[in-house]
């Protein structure tokens, strides 16, 4: 997002509140669809004391999602996790392009692949692309045409795709949350934060110049004051309520995160 590098973090309870799978899976699809729209490039599931253990599910599926369509069958075998993944919304981002012929493509795309045992990379033509290198089989890898004949690709760095190209998951420990240095501003939300309008001229001042942004949010059942306790003020350097004047008792995590990345857009942009 506007050269900076952006997370968001979320606990495994975040679906604590839903009993389907087939809820379940509908909720993470909207977070992952949330986290496409504003650009995220980091989505940390931390693990709550109180948790299930469901960090794992949760980050199956929201990898699933971020995966482009025509690489979805090799590399995710038929799962009990993913029953109900017809019903996730498409994320539509420029690495999610469409399968076509060898004869469309030219010199200098950039498509997402995997790597197959001969030395050749599956990226979702109907044939392979001869891969310049050494790489095991069966990685993912961003990669770009180099020459058509013979059709040959180089990888290259997701970040050199010059284009929005997906989230990372990453699973953590709910410790390390706030120790993240990659992130110089940390913002966490909660009930029991600063209004919004109070800290945007603070906020904004402090987002200048830095290179990664990361927001914060707690499960539905409870604030992240109860996970993290007074650490949560000695390592955030913003704790914010979104809803103020809310008018209803409990504001859902999608929502949160939607109004979170949204709010961050607009302080980067100027218009907030």
């Amino acid at each position: 997002m506007l050269g900076k590098r952006l997370a968001v973090s979320i606990p495994d309870t975040v679906l604590e509140e839903k009993e389907s799978p087939r809820e379940k899976t509908a909720k993470v699809g909207t977070i992952a669809r949330a986290c496409a729209i504003y650009g995220v490039d980091t989505i940390e599931i931390f693990r709550d004391p109180r948790g299930r253990g469901e960090g794992p599910w949760v980050r199956k599926v929201l990898e699933y999602l971020e995966t482009p369509q025509y690489l979805r069958r090799r590399i995710y075998p038929i799962d009990e996790s993913l029953k109900y993944a017809g019903i996730l919304p498409p994320l539509r981002i420029p690495s999610h392009k469409a399968k076509v012929r060898l004869d469309q493509v030219a010199v200098g795309d950039v498509r997402e692949g995997l790597t197959n045992g001969d030395g050749t990379v599956d990226v979702g033509l109907d044939a392979s692309l001869r891969l310049e290198g050494k790489s095991p089989a069966g990685r993912r890898v961003t990669v770009k045409i180099v020459d058509v004949s013979p059709p040959t690709a180089v990888a290259i760095p997701r970040e050199a795709a010059g284009a929005y190209w997906g989230y990372e998951v990453e699973e953590k420990a709910y410790a390390e949350v706030l120790e993240d240095r990659r992130f110089e501003v940390k913002i966490a939300t909660s009930r029991m934060g600063k209004p919004l309008k109070s800290v945007l001229g603070t906020l904004s001042v402090a987002m200048r110049g830095v290179s990664g942004v990361k927001l914060i949010f707690g499960p539905p059942s409870r604030g992240l004051y109860e996970i993290f306790g007074r650490r949560l003020t000695e390592g955030a350097d913003f704790v914010v309520n979104l809803y103020p004047e809310q008018h209803v008792e409990t504001v859902r995590t999608e929502e949160a995160i939607f109004a979170g990345l949204g709010l961050v857009s607009a302080v980067l942009t100027g218009k907030a």
